[in-house]
């Protein structure tokens, strides 16, 4: 109960001064204009005559007259002046949805009655150009310098299956018939609505294949990299080219250890002081090792005989193993 009666007073007090912010800042944020979007990104033009919900039958006045409705000012771009002078037949509309406005508007060998020529303007630029670019892209980023040799051996049957992706696309341009290939409804009644177009459709699909592809060779290649899928057995060649690799690493090991030891052993030998040091160290592991080979019951004449190398070799007297620790010290320290 006090802890309701707590929460309430604050709420009571505190809700004077946060509404009031709140309904300003939510105001503020509706009332905000959308910054523009760039001048350089282009978006693909429009069906007219799904834009203004027309037929193909449409009068040409009537047609352009409802799209100048939706452009700003209600005035025609330059593009839809263009466009409303080719626009005057049925055949010509029907090419326009099939091969898009460029070819109405740009095409200037171009003629209604010999449709080959629009599909000829058409191919290059819209059919071709876009796969010519994918596949440059693809041959990119595969290559070895890049994505090393994981992806390049993938890089032919990508290659491949573009190259098949854009086989389809051209066959399905060049058998599509632009006067007679509209939708069954198109061709029950003249009046009935239009449908997209095979333009406006490949255009909209053709980036899409794109990003589908693109997205399965990804996938591919992250498979086959980290061994999930696709594990391919290196060959002989490839085993034994990593087995010399090897060995030349491990030669190049040993090599610069060797010179390492040889540089300390000239070290050693050139300074007196230090030679000494190494003789005497030698030497006494030596006379361990004698006796541990004889092992004589008397280890007293060992011991005495052991301490008499010692003598000889730094010129003070003291235990044999006293003599290989500090021996063993000074090697390590040099």
């Amino acid at each position: 109960m006090t802890a309701g009666l707590s929460i309430k007073s604050i709420v009571i007090f505190f809700a004077p001064i946060v509404l009031p912010r709140l309904l300003v800042a939510y105001r503020s944020f509706n009332a905000s204009v959308a910054s523009p979007s760039p001048s350089y990104l282009t978006r693909p033009k429009k069906n007219i005559f799904q834009l203004t919900k027309s037929r193909i039958t449409t009068s040409t006045d009537v047609l352009f007259t409802r799209l100048a409705r939706l452009r700003p000012s209600e005035t025609l771009t330059v593009a839809d002046e263009l466009l409303k002078q080719g626009l005057t037949s049925i055949s010509a509309r029907k090419i326009y949805l099939a091969f898009g406005p460029d070819t109405i508007t740009k095409c200037e060998f171009c003629s209604i009655n010999t449709p080959s020529t629009y599909l000829f303007f058409y191919l290059p630029f819209q059919v071709l150009l876009p796969h010519l670019v994918h596949v440059l892209i693809l041959l990119i980023v595969t290559s070895k310098a890049l994505s090393g040799s994981e992806c390049t051996r993938w890089r032919g049957k990508f290659t491949l299956v573009a190259s098949l992706v854009a086989f389809c696309d051209i066959y399905l341009a060049t058998t599509h018939d632009a006067l007679n290939g509209g939708s069954a409804l198109d061709r029950a009644a003249k009046n009935a609505p239009v449908s997209y177009g095979y333009y406006y459709i490949s255009t909209l699909a053709r980036p899409f294949i794109f990003g589908v592809f693109d997205l399965g060779c990804a996938a591919i290649i992250y498979l086959s990299s980290t061994h999930r899928f696709f594990f391919k057995q290196p060959s002989s060649s490839e085993q034994l080219d990593q087995g010399v690799s090897t060995a030349l690493k491990m030669l190049n090991g040993v090599q610069s250890k060797l010179h390492a030891t040889s540089v300390t052993r000239n070290a050693i030998v050139r300074d007196r002081s230090l030679k000494q040091r190494d003789d005497a160290y030698w030497q006494a592991i030596a006379a361990v090792e004698d006796r541990t080979r004889s092992g004589g019951d008397d280890r007293r004449v060992g011991a005495r005989g052991f301490r008499r190398r010692c003598r000889r070799g730094n010129g003070s007297e003291y235990s044999g193993e006293q003599y290989l620790g500090r021996a063993g010290g000074s090697a390590g320290h040099v």
